[in-house]
């Protein structure tokens, strides 16, 4: 495959809707409501691509990206046509959703397109989201996103309530809901309840040029902070993104691994959590989706507790080999004690699925891992586990923490604890912007 970057020119259009016997309806184009993506190159925004404007255009940072653009309400897409400018050869996915994202079908998959159109018929379906994701060794650009309609339809979904009649819901079950409002929201303190944590960033933004030091941002700051790459609202402004790649600023010179990830914190959210690991009850529950990972190495944790040492426990994603990070099935464990005790909880978790985690931490150190998968409906728990080993106190941790890295980071340094992990050549990232990246819908803290 030709993987240098290359124009293109991207078109998606929906045939027209035959109207009785003769005549034919002419397609209604689409009105999006917002466009994200999970790698942008400087000024070139996802919005670029729904402007209706093709002197403007997104395009990402990263190999393997995509993008996703949301309607302004539920249409019958039909049939894609997709117009390419230029000549090199792109493999790619295009997926639909109804419920805005949460979850997603998979309707053109790995196809290749060269220059000119390509057209793909897919069945007449609900959706109010569409996303193209482009495969692991091309950039994309695209100038303009369109979709025509075979008209609206009230078979979609909104941030889990349904507003169609054939009973479809998401189950958004939550023990302690202490959920904030979205609304209007503008940052990710309005949609999570970040009063009792922290942010760590996988870039330098307080130290000097070319550091490898993580940014961190407490509270007050964090009640009024985003980062248009790695920790901002969702397009639907029910989650939070999490994103970290693997040539990111790292905590310390000691890891090879970067993280956009929460810590728990007490108080007025400015002291580090510190409570006992054997001697009182805490808890953490999750509603999130692992959206995308990293490709040689798929590893991600995306729970935590942590005393002043050691991983007590960690849930874990594991892909499989030869992933393309956005559609791959992997597995998540619950492991324990510093990876000495594993849990299954999926076996056949499938990026894009949305879960809900909820850790309880008992007297005597003992914890339960209680898991569902929303869309398969898997369910598991753990049973109870005995945090041994202890160091100091306990808290928790959330967001995303990859388990891969490149042996050079984003900032042109070299990453000598990832080099020193002599891995083999399919088991580090070549590219330091490959990336992982959830969306967290809810988080409670009790």
């Amino acid at each position: 495959m030709n993987t240098k970057f290359s124009k293109q020119y991207f078109t998606i259009a929906v045939s027209a809707a035959i109207i009785g016997s003769a005549s034919v309806a002419l397609p209604a184009v689409v009105s999006f409501s917002d466009a994200t993506a999970t790698s942008t190159s400087g000024s070139f925004v996802a919005d670029n691509a729904i402007d209706k404007n093709k002197n403007t255009h997104w395009e990402a940072a990263a190999r393997g990206a995509s993008i996703t653009a949301r309607f302004g309400s539920c249409q019958r897409v039909d049939d894609l046509v997709l117009n390419w400018y230029g000549t090199n050869k792109y493999t790619y996915s295009v997926q639909l959703s109804k419920d805005n994202g949460a979850t997603w079908t998979t309707v053109v998959s790995n196809t290749s397109g060269k220059g000119n159109e390509n057209k793909q018929n897919v069945t007449d379906q609900p959706a109010n989201a569409i996303k193209i994701v482009g495969d692991t060794d091309s950039r994309l650009r695209i100038d303009e996103l369109k979709i025509n309609s075979l008209g609206s339809t009230n078979g979609c979904t909104s941030s889990g309530t349904s507003n169609s009649s054939n009973g479809e819901s998401s189950d958004t079950s939550n023990p302690s809901n202490d959920e904030v409002s979205s609304g209007n929201a503008q940052y990710p303190a309005d949609v999570l309840d970040l009063s009792k944590w922290k942010i760590t960033l996988p870039i330098s933004l307080n130290s000097p040029p070319n550091s490898n030091k993580a940014t961190e941002i407490k509270q007050p700051q964090l009640k009024t902070y985003s980062n248009s790459e790695y920790f901002r609202l969702n397009a639907a402004k029910n989650g939070v993104l999490f994103k970290a790649i693997a040539g990111g600023a790292r905590t310390s010179t000691n890891t090879a691994y970067a993280r956009s990830e929460l810590r728990e914190m007490q108080d007025d959210g400015t002291e580090s959590a510190a409570w006992s690991c054997t001697n009182t009850d805490h808890g953490m529950y999750l509603e999130q989706t692992l959206l995308h990972s990293t490709t040689k190495k798929p590893e991600a944790t995306i729970a935590q507790i942590h005393d002043s040492k050691n991983d007590l426990m960690m849930v874990k994603y594991f892909g499989p080999d030869f992933a393309n990070g956005s559609t791959d099935i992997g597995k998540l464990e619950a492991r324990f004690n510093n990876d000495t005790t594993t849990k299954l909880l999926d076996s056949t978790y499938k990026i894009g699925d949305p879960m809900t985690i909820d850790i309880a931490v008992r007297s005597g150190g003992n914890v339960n891992v209680t898991y569902k998968n929303l869309r398969s409906g898997v369910t598991s728990s753990t049973g109870t586990v005995k945090m041994t080993g202890i160091i100091g106190s306990c808290y928790f941790k959330a967001g995303i923490y990859i388990q891969a890295c490149s042996k050079t980071d984003i900032y042109g340094n070299t990453n000598t604890v990832c080099v020193n992990k002599n891995l083999s050549a399919n088991k580090y990232e070549t590219d330091p912007y490959a990336y992982a990246e959830i969306e967290v819908r809810k988080i409670t803290l009790r």
